[in-house]
């Protein structure tokens, strides 16, 4: 009898001191927010992950399911800064059209708007630095692209079969652009190389059959095979070699572009 006697006055101090807790503090658990993982707007719901430091990655986004939606990523996520939008965030998503981007991001991971086929403007921020691989590939009706003033990577096929594109300015910065990166940009009307540029990819400009004028201001460029040359042609005739100094790098690979053959066909995407 004393062993149950002794456990029931044990439970009522218990239950006292929690009373007391509580009496003391009565907002205490209305005021507990456990911590979770996602922001929701009125645009709707955007996941995120802790990294480095007091950073994070958007990892995932589900917005309205219409076809009209016009997106604004958050700069934050608590008291962390957003400076990635990760791998796949937005893949496949025909639902948005306009992408704004918060000036804290440096990066686009791969894939992370790719085969948004309804997407036609992309607000990219000044502090962009990479641009991933295949980041914005088939997105169909993109048209307009402001890479920022600060981007140093474009990725491999990062802009791959994106036919409607007409206006990508590269910025005075930029010095990689990766394999196949503009590969089928079809209504690309034209392009300018900024010194700034170390690296031309293989396939780089491959079936840009749009573009009537490619300009480069800098002798010494590493190119790769293709980068100007279209299924049944080259675009050979639409560089102008105005600003290339003759014996340099970049001269010589222009004076030996020629059109592909069965033995030194282009491969496929």
């Amino acid at each position: 009898m004393k062993k149950y006697l002794a456990i029931a006055l044990a439970a009522l101090l218990l239950v006292g001191s929690l009373a007391s807790c509580v009496s003391a503090n009565p907002d205490a658990i209305d005021d507990y927010t456990p911590e979770v993982d996602y922001l929701v707007t009125d645009q709707g719901t955007f996941y995120f992950e802790e990294a480095e430091g007091e950073t994070a990655i958007l990892v995932n986004y589900n917005g309205k399911a219409t076809k009209d939606d016009h997106v604004v990523i958050p700069g934050t996520w608590g008291d962390r800064t957003v400076t990635v939008i990760g791998e796949k965030a937005f893949y496949s998503l025909a639902s948005i059209v306009e992408v704004t981007i918060p000036d804290t991001v440096v990066k686009i991971d791969k894939y992370a708007f790719a085969r948004c086929t309804e997407l036609t403007a992309i607000n990219l921020p000044a502090g962009l630095l990479e641009i991933s691989d295949y980041a914005f590939a088939e997105c169909d009706k993109l048209a307009s692209v402001n890479l920022g003033s600060s981007l140093l990577t474009i990725g491999e096929k990062a802009f791959w079969g994106c036919v409607s594109l007409t206006d990508i300015p590269l910025p005075a910065t930029v010095e990689t652009i990766k394999d196949a990166a503009f590969w089928g940009c079809t209504a690309l009307p034209s392009v300018e190389f900024p010194a700034s540029v170390k690296e031309i990819g293989t396939l780089a400009y491959y079936n840009c059959t749009g573009i009537e004028s490619i300009k480069f201001n800098k002798d010494d460029i590493t190119i790769g095979d293709f980068a100007f040359v279209t299924d049944g042609s080259t675009l050979k005739d639409k560089i102008d070699v105005s600003n290339l100094a003759e014996g340099s790098k970049v001269l010589e690979y222009v004076n030996e572009i020629a059109e592909p053959t069965p033995e030194t066909e282009a491969p496929e995407a």
